[in-house]
């Protein structure tokens, strides 16, 4: 193995937070201190920023290997980067349908590389009812079935392998139907502002739904653009309130899930500070739908609207 292999893997990628850097390589981030419950605004560099050592490395008991500058790369980030600079400075309607699909599956990617998605995606536990399963319907041999399964379970690394297999299909569907096509039939909206104003955070998409079936997908793409997809008729309430509202609407959405959250600066501290991951503090959907509809009534009557 090459002692040369990218360790530092980012699950939001550097051409991403680039549109809200501070400076040159440096961005402002924003975080609860976990020892000390404090809450801090700071200055970092984007290197190391959205990443975490060995992330995209599947490890067996005979070797390891790791998939960032061979899968997560190429097939992402390569591509990604360029409709990502495209989606900053046009507008979807004029796009080619190869081009709305490599958004969709940049931004499914996107969520799916998150630490948290690629946990959930960690079937280990469910191995075993696997292996009756094969075994019962003659797949292999009991002994070849046993030895593959024996294998993987000796993995710490199941859900980068899921990961893998999950990028692989959304370009190639051989498994399942990709998520992207979700977006793809979704409605969508495109949202602009004259001024810095969108956040960005370490979990930068927010989805409520399933892609395929009923769902809202919300993601700021720099501090000036966001895309709302929905499957309903409900991403026009986007469309009725006042712009002002409406962005810190979007921020809201992209704080959603986030332990971190980013700006060009300190000014977005008492907003970050109040929401920041707030629909992990929250019991169910009920009480986050019940969360989103009391911000936005607050909102409007401090505007003026209510």
């Amino acid at each position: 193995m090459s002692n040369n292999r990218p360790k530092n893997h980012h699950f939001v990628p550097q051409h991403f937070l680039k549109a809200w850097q501070s400076s040159e390589g440096r961005i402002c981030r924003y975080r609860f201190i976990r020892n000390t419950g404090k809450f801090e605004s700071k200055e970092v560099a984007i290197r190391k920023t959205a990443s975490i050592d060995d992330l995209y490395k599947i490890q067996f008991p005979d070797g390891d290997y790791e998939i960032e500058s061979s899968l997560v790369t190429p097939e992402i980030d390569e591509a990604g980067h360029k409709i990502l600079e495209r989606i900053r400075t046009s507008f979807m309607p004029a796009w080619s349908g190869d081009e709305k699909k490599s958004l969709a599956i940049y931004l499914t990617c996107l969520e799916a590389r998150h630490p948290d998605v690629i946990d959930a995606m960690d079937v280990g536990p469910e191995l075993e009812s696997l292996r009756k399963k094969m075994k019962e319907e003659g797949f292999a041999r009991d002994e070849s079935v046993d030895e593959v399964l024996d294998y993987f379970q000796g993995s710490p690394s199941i859900g980068v392998i899921a990961f893998a297999c999950f990028l692989q299909n959304e370009k190639n569907p051989l498994l399942a139907q990709p998520f992207s096509d979700g977006l793809l039939s979704a409605n969508v909206r495109e949202y602009t502002f004259n001024s810095d104003a969108l956040i960005c955070s370490s979990y930068p998409t927010s989805r409520w739904g399933d892609y395929l079936k009923d769902y809202l997908f919300v993601v700021a793409v720099s501090p000036r653009k966001a895309i709302v997809y929905s499957t309903s008729s409900g991403v026009d309430v986007m469309e009725a309130i006042p712009e002002s509202v409406r962005a810190k609407l979007i921020n809201l959405y992209s704080l959603s899930k986030a332990e971190i959250a980013y700006f060009k600066d300190k000014s977005k501290s008492g907003f970050i500070e109040q929401h920041l991951s707030w629909a992990h503090n929250l019991k169910n959907f009920e009480e986050q739908r019940e969360y989103v509809s009391n911000f936005i009534m607050e909102e409007l009557r401090e505007a003026g609207y209510a």
